[in-house]
């Protein structure tokens, strides 16, 4: 059975503004109860509600309300914790949402699932369990919502899983997930395989066809820094070999 609490709340007539605020630093906190299409605005005794929802399950916690109006008049009312918002610095309450049930309706939420006992095949087998639904929406009364689902899951080996179908819920209780999910698996842990020896000695000789396909690249790219040099240097040295013809021609004039 889920927990069941008994918190009071005084319903207040101001929402919005800075009245949150002003709740706040009083050490209250600002809550609305949702339902049958109307919402009421409350606050409640901030250390009252933490203490109360200390390691609880938020949608598998009961809530017994009486609520205190401005009048001083109390009514009663069933509610679910539907959310509650934290200040992550403080680790304060800040806000909560309610929503109110009935004795006699059905509800649907999410319960826990918790595993119970340790896999053979984790045990023995060096597999892994893999825990693939963490939570399973159910149907059921309020008097018979489950705090969670403790499965067994001690007989499973290496392969094996158990899906939603083969869940054990307790009486009154009906699961809406899809029977065939898995909730726990085992597995064998990923291995990297070795590479073979072809892989291997292609690894190995690749770097070497890169290497001497760039020096092959270098030693062109030389010989033809040396031809261009070697063509220039002739250039240079054709006007001289016309000058000394020109000259020798020159010379029987002089006689």
């Amino acid at each position: 059975m889920a927990k069941r609490l008994g918190i009071k709340a005084k319903v207040r007539a101001e929402i919005g503004g800075r009245r949150p605020r002003r709740i706040r630093s009083s050490g209250r906190v600002p809550a609305i109860l949702y339902g049958a299409g109307t919402s009421q605005a409350l606050e409640l005794n901030g250390r009252e509600i933490a203490e109360a929802l200390h390691g609880a399950s938020s949608e598998s916690v009961l809530i017994d309300l009486t609520l205190e109006s401005e009048g001083g008049g109390t009514t009663k009312r069933m509610a679910l914790i539907r959310e509650v918002q934290h200040d992550p610095l403080r680790d304060t309450i800040e806000h909560i949402d309610f929503h109110a049930i009935e004795e006699n309706k059905k509800l649907r939420v999410e319960v826990p699932v918790h595993e119970v006992g340790e896999a053979v095949g984790v045990r023995t087998g060096g597999g892994i369990l893999d825990h693939n639904l963490r939570t399973l929406r159910v149907e059921c009364l309020p008097k018979d919502l489950p705090e969670r689902i403790d499965v067994d899951v001690s007989a499973l080996d290496v392969g094996q899983a158990i899906h939603v179908g083969e869940v054990k819920l307790p009486e009154g209780v009906t699961v809406l997930n899809t029977k065939e999910l898995p909730v726990f698996m085992v597995l064998l842990p990923k291995v990297e395989e070795a590479p073979t020896p072809e892989a291997a000695a292609a690894a190995a000789t690749e770097p070497e066809v890169i290497r001497q396909k760039k020096e092959g690249e270098e030693a062109g790219a030389v010989a033809d820094k040396g031809e261009k040099k070697d063509a220039g240097k002739a250039e240079k040295k054709e006007p001289a070999k016309a000058d000394a013809k020109e000259g020798a021609k020159k010379e029987p004039a002089k006689k």
